[in-house]
C-alpha cells in the first residue's frame, strides 16, 4: 500500500527588521540537518559533533541585536556553547514582534528512546493569549469536577501547568522535519526531562492549522456524519479549536495521581499509551465548562466533531504501537463504538456520533482512567490497553490493528486520501 504525501504552501510574512535574523535562524537549522541525518548514518562522531556544533553560536553573532537585548541575547548563545541536550530557545524582540529559534534533541518520534537532533524557527504569534488564559481560569475547577487533588504540596495546578506559547513557524529541520512532521514541543528548561518536568510548549499554530485544514478535514468529510458543522469555520477558529483541544491534552497528564508511574516505567510503552489516553479524554471532559463562553455559539458540538476528525487521523498513521498518541486515539475511538457513542452506518458509509452518549462516555472513561492512576494497579493498566484486542499490525501491507474493526479498517487504508503533509514555506523578501 502506498500512502500518499500532499504538499500545502505555507506562507509567512517576517517583518522587515527580523529578515536578517530569519536568514540567521535558518543557516543554524542547517548545521542542525546536518547533525541529525550523519545521526540516522551512524557516522557523528564527537569531534565532527563539536565541531557542527560550534558553528551555530559563530553565526547567530554575526546578526545585528537590538542594543536592549544584546546581553540577554550572548546569555542564550554562551548556554548553546556548552551543548544542548533537551531543546533551548533562543528568543529575540524587535518591537511588538518576537522571534524564536528552537534546537537541541529530542527523543525520536518513531517511539524509540534515542534522542535526536530538531529545530524550528518561527514567529511567535500572541493572537491567542486571551484563549489560553481562559481555558486556565477554570482550571481548578476542572479538577474540583473531577474529584481530584488541584493542590499537591501546595502547589495550584495552573502553576504546574507548562508555559505555552504560539509560533507561526518559517523553517523546520532534523527529528521534527519528518514525515509525520509534529506541531508542538515539550521541554523541560534545563531539569530531566520527563512529563513531570516538562515545563514549556511551543504549538506550531500556522501548521496545525494547515494540517487540519488539508488532511483532517478531507476525512471528517469522507467518514463523518454531521462534518458539515465543521464547514465555514474561519482560519482563527480553526486555530482557536485546535489551541483548545491542545491545552486541554496538554493539562491532562498534570491532573490527578499517578500511581501507576512506580508500578510501570515510564518508557513502558503501555504507560505511554495510558497517559496519551488520560490526557485525551480530560480534554474532552473539559470543553463543557466552557459552553458558555469560549465554546459558545455551537463551537462546543464543531469541537466535538473536530476532536473525533483529528482520532482518525491519528489513527491512520498505522502501526500504533510506534505511536502512543496514535494507540490513544485507537483505543478512545474503540471504546466510544462500544458505548455506543459512534456507530457506522453501512447505508452511508460512515460513521454517526450520538452526542449526548458521547458526553456521557466521556465521563465515565475519564474517571476509570483517573482510578486507575490513582490505584496504580498495573494489571488493570495493561488489560485495558488490551481490551480490544492486539495493536500489533495485521500484516505488512496493511497498517491496521490485526483486532481493528472492518470499518475503521477502511479508513486506514483510504489512499485516496493523504496520510501524510509537507509544508513548502513561503517568505516575502
Amino acid at each position: 500500500m502506498i500512502r500518499q504525501t500532499t504538499l500545502v504552501d505555507i506562507p509567512v510574512d517576517i517583518p522587515e527588521e527580523l529578515r536578517d535574523l530569519s536568514k540567521s535562524f535558518a543557516y543554524v537549522l542547517l548545521n542542525i540537518g546536518s547533525l541529525y541525518e550523519l545521526q540516522l548514518k551512524g557516522e557523528l562522531s564527537v569531534t565532527v559533533e563539536n565541531g557542527i556544533w560550534g558553528e551555530i553560536p559563530k553565526q547567530l553573532r554575526t546578526v545585528e541585536i537590538p542594543a536592549k537585548q544584546k546581553n540577554e541575547y550572548e546569555e542564550q548563545i554562551q548556554t548553546l556553547e556548552k551543548g544542548i541536550f533537551d531543546l533551548y530557545p533562543v528568543t529575540v524582540q524587535c518591537g511588538k514582534d518576537e522571534m524564536d529559534l528552537i534546537i537541541g534533541k529530542v527523543f525520536s518520534s518513531e517511539g524509540d528512546s534515542v534522542s535526536y537532533y530538531c529545530g524550528a524557527a518561527g514567529l511567535i504569534n500572541n493572537n491567542y493569549i486571551n484563549v489560553i488564559d481562559q481555558f486556565d481560569s477554570k482550571l481548578e475547577t476542572l479538577c474540583k469536577q473531577l474529584a481530584v487533588r488541584s493542590f499537591n504540596d501546595g502547589e495550584s495546578i495552573r502553576n504546574k501547568a507548562p508555559e505555552i506559547k504560539c509560533l507561526d513557524v518559517f523553517s523546520l529541520a532534523g527529528g521534527l522535519d519528518v514525515s509525520h512532521k509534529p506541531i508542538c514541543v515539550f521541554f523541560s528548561g534545563g531539569s530531566p526531562e520527563n512529563i513531570s518536568s516538562l515545563s514549556n510548549i511551543r504549538v506550531f499554530l500556522n501548521l496545525y492549522s494547515a494540517r487540519f485544514m488539508f488532511l483532517t478535514m478531507d476525512i471528517a468529510q469522507r467518514y463523518l456524519f454531521g462534518y458539515e458543522t465543521l464547514r465555514g469555520l474561519s482560519d482563527s477558529e480553526v486555530s482557536k479549536l485546535l489551541l483548545i483541544w491542545l491545552r486541554g491534552h496538554d493539562i491532562g497528564h498534570f491532573i490527578g495521581e499517578d500511581k501507576l508511574a512506580v508500578t510501570m516505567q515510564e518508557f513502558d510503552t503501555d504507560y505511554m499509551i495510558l497517559h496519551e489516553l488520560k490526557s485525551d479524554m480530560i480534554a474532552l471532559y473539559s470543553f463543557r465548562l466552557f459552553s458558555n463562553d469560549l465554546l459558545s455559539k455551537d463551537l462546543l458540538e464543531k469541537i466535538y466533531y473536530l476532536s473525533l476528525s483529528e482520532m482518525l487521523r491519528y489513527i491512520r498513521r498505522g502501526n500504533i504501537l510506534k505511536y502512543p498518541d496514535s494507540a490513544s486515539a485507537y483505543l478512545a475511538w474503540r471504546y466510544f463504538e462500544r458505548s455506543g457513542a459512534i456507530k457506522y452506518d453501512p447505508n452511508g458509509g460512515k460513521f454517526k456520533i450520538d452526542l449526548p452518549l458521547f458526553e456521557d462516555a466521556i465521563s465515565v472513561f475519564t474517571r476509570e482512567l483517573l482510578s486507575i492512576f490513582s490505584e496504580g494497579d498495573a494489571r488493570q493498566a495493561r488489560q485495558l490497553v488490551k481490551s480490544f484486542g492486539s495493536l500489533e499490525i495485521t500484516n505488512e501491507n496493511d497498517f491496521s490493528p490485526r483486532d481493528c474493526s472492518e470499518n475503521l479498517r477502511e479508513v486506514i487504508n483510504d489512499t485516496d486520501i493523504a496520510h501524510y503533509i509537507d509544508y513548502n514555506f513561503i517568505t516575502q523578501e
